[in-house]
């Protein structure tokens, strides 16, 4: 570690203790669990460098566990039962989860956020055997109406979303089980594989700049992007609360053009129950290690901790501890 890290680090120990100062358990050990997805997606990156930025401030003893586990709506409800103490979830999905409404039953009213606006998710399909600019739409009802479609096993926001886009595109499991395709729900480095050897034709993802398994799939096979229409795009916003954004031409090989697509955000999500102080110190920690947290991943390089606060990309009621960071910064008033 250079000594410019290592002063760095030591600041912002000294300002978790500060944080933590003067309660019964200041310099208690703490021990967390962060809810991320799956080996190799962006997020269990993410949660693994946000460990190691906790890992150093936290008092000693303290332990953080990145595991895995959960996905883009399953991860709320992780958080929701206390199975996970904080969480990464789509700023879409938050929304969601408050109002009670697409992915969930009822409103969820125990968990608040932390921060937002860590990046740019894109609901994107990647597809075989098409011309670069080929629609959704047009992809399933005309150039590969037999298509078989690879989806991550139930449980993640790719697969939940890509549902309902397809389905939007007149490519739901039924109608295109009616043409001669089917949906196929498999491990993502099956997803990968089968786009190698020709078994899989397309895949839903929640991708962004620089996705693992969208730059593996892209570099082993001759792929495109398929590009939503603005009817598909509109309704994506209007029934579900996509925003839109674009994905850069030259993100993934082949893709020489820019991509409108259906756009959310990622949040750090925290249980209603953690202490203000904790909750204090976990943004204050994050937000002064900022560039570690963005050189970690090319889809954070756009990070502005100045924004992390704002309700539209949270969707969520902040915790208490982190709208005291906030405002000791003088982002929020």
């Amino acid at each position: 570690m250079s000594l410019k890290s290592r002063c760095v680090a030591g600041i912002a120990a000294l300002g978790i203790a500060a944080a933590l100062t003067g309660h019964a358990s200041a310099q208690e050990p703490v021990d967390l669990t962060i809810a991320s997805f799956k080996s190799g997606s962006s997020w269990f990156v993410y949660s693994a460098t946000i460990g190691e930025i906790l890992r150093k401030v936290l008092p000693e003893g303290s332990t953080i566990d990145t595991p895995p586990l959960g996905g883009g709506y399953a991860n709320v409800r992780l958080v929701s039962a206390g199975k996970a103490d904080m969480a990464l979830s789509h700023g879409m999905t938050n929304r969601w989860a408050k109002e009670g409404i697409v992915a969930y039953d009822a409103p969820i009213k125990n968990i608040r956020g932390l921060l937002g606006g860590l990046d740019t998710y894109y609901l994107n399909v990647t597809a075989a055997d098409a011309e670069p600019g080929t629609s959704v739409k047009a992809y399933f009802t005309e150039v590969n109406p037999r298509a078989v479609v690879g989806l991550n096993p139930p449980g993640s926001m790719a697969t939940f979303a890509g549902e309902m886009l397809l389905a939007e595109a007149g490519a739901s499991q039924e109608q295109l089980e009616a043409t001669g395709g089917r949906y196929s729900y498999i491990p993502i480095p099956d997803i990968i594989a089968g786009f190698a050897d020709g078994t899989v034709d397309a895949t839903p993802q929640m991708i962004t700049v620089g996705h693992p398994m969208t730059t593996e799939i892209s570099q082993k096979a001759d792929v495109v992007q398929l590009s939503p229409s603005p009817e598909l795009l509109d309704v994506m916003a209007q029934k579900y609360g996509f925003g839109t954004a674009v994905l850069p031409a030259g993100t993934f090989r082949g893709q020489d053009e820019d991509i409108t697509l259906p756009s959310t955000n990622t949040t750090l999500i925290a249980s209603a129950d953690m202490s203000d102080d904790l909750a204090y110190a976990i943004v204050k920690s994050l937000i002064e290690n900022a560039e570690q947290l963005k050189s970690s991943h090319g889809a954070l390089a756009d990070f502005n901790p100045e924004d992390a606060w704002k309700p539209e990309l949270v969707n969520l009621p902040l915790h208490p501890g982190a709208i005291r960071y906030f405002k000791e910064r003088g982002w929020m008033e």
